[in-house]
């Protein structure tokens, strides 16, 4: 008789069970994926912050534009004011609250869902302290506008007789002529809008409406970029004192998004970014930086031939 063989099937209580080498080995190689695929997601993610700053910016552009055809071509200030100096009986409206006041933007006081903060804005209130912008931290910051700036510091505020009832949270620099505090000389239409109402300056002036008509080439004039407040245009490269461009975007020189007054947007990097005249620097190299493909002049071939001009009648 034959021997009666019977298999005996395992339950699945029973099943083999992951020994702890096998368990280090599956822990291994996970860590290992999770290695190689992290830096490609955080790439991703980076770049597509990139890309809604972008979007920001050109929404930001339209709104300008849109601004300025209920306004005869006029640019939107950078801010309203009277007199010299802010303060609590004199504070700035902004060009940020001026369009949302206005209806061609809508923002609110927020890090997130606001057209007027690029996504990668630090949490830093970049005019803390004063309005010279001297933390290297200051530039990847926001400001709040309305605001009421001072020597001493600086506090946004709404102003209702004005109609501004909101407090509107922005992270972008304006290439405006913000002139503040003492009488200095105003440079009328020489970047892409300015202080409205400053004065009157050294030069007996009170500064006054730009216009996209007097924009010589406005595919080359930077209008908008990442970072806070507005003017300090002779201090737009990283390590210099007084930079508002915040350069959020890529690593190592890292780069500034950019908007130009045409409405393109772009990107520039700090060792690319144009300056202003100013003490110290040299002609040549302003105007090579100028005279390119980008500018924050709206003029630069007649700014740059004037200040030729007062050079050489400078000398003896």
């Amino acid at each position: 008789m034959d021997r009666l063989i019977i298999y005996k099937r395992r339950l699945p209580s029973q099943r083999r069970a992951l020994t702890l080498i096998e368990l280090l080995v599956v822990i291994a190689i996970i860590s290992l994926l999770m290695g190689l695929l992290l830096p490609g997601l955080n790439k991703a993610r980076k770049s597509a912050r990139s890309t809604v700053c972008q979007s920001n910016l050109k929404g930001l552009m339209t709104a300008i534009y849109t601004y300025s055809e209920y306004h005869k071509e006029a640019i939107v200030p950078s801010y309203n004011m009277r007199g010299v100096s802010g303060g609590r009986s004199n504070p700035l409206d902004g060009w940020g609250p001026i369009l949302e006041r206005d209806g061609f933007s809508t923002g609110n006081d927020s890090l997130r869902g606001n057209p007027f903060v690029c996504p990668e804005t630090q949490d830093n209130l970049g005019l803390a302290i004063s309005n010279r912008g001297g933390n290297k931290d200051d530039p990847l910051g926001y400001v709040d506008w309305p605001i009421s700036i001072s020597f001493t510091g600086s506090k946004a505020t709404t102003i209702p007789k004005r109609g501004f009832d909101k407090i509107i949270r922005v992270s972008y620099w304006i290439n405006g002529e913000n002139l503040l505090g003492v009488p200095r000389e105003i440079h009328q239409g020489a970047y892409f809008t300015g202080s409205v109402g400053y004065g009157p300056g050294k030069n007996g002036t009170v500064m006054k409406t730009n216009y996209f008509s007097n924009i010589a080439s406005p595919g080359r004039l930077i209008a908008l970029a990442d970072g806070i407040f507005s003017g300090n245009q002779y201090a737009t490269r990283l390590k210099q004192n007084g930079l508002r461009i915040g350069y959020r975007h890529a690593g190592g020189e890292g780069s500034a998004n950019v908007a130009f007054a045409d409405g393109h947007v772009g990107a520039i990097r700090s060792n690319k970014f144009p300056r202003a005249m100013s003490p110290g620097y040299k002609l040549e190299d302003i105007e090579r930086e100028n005279l390119g493909s980008q500018t924050i002049y709206a003029n630069p071939n007649s700014f740059l031939e004037k200040f030729k001009a007062t050079l050489e009648q400078d000398q003896p």
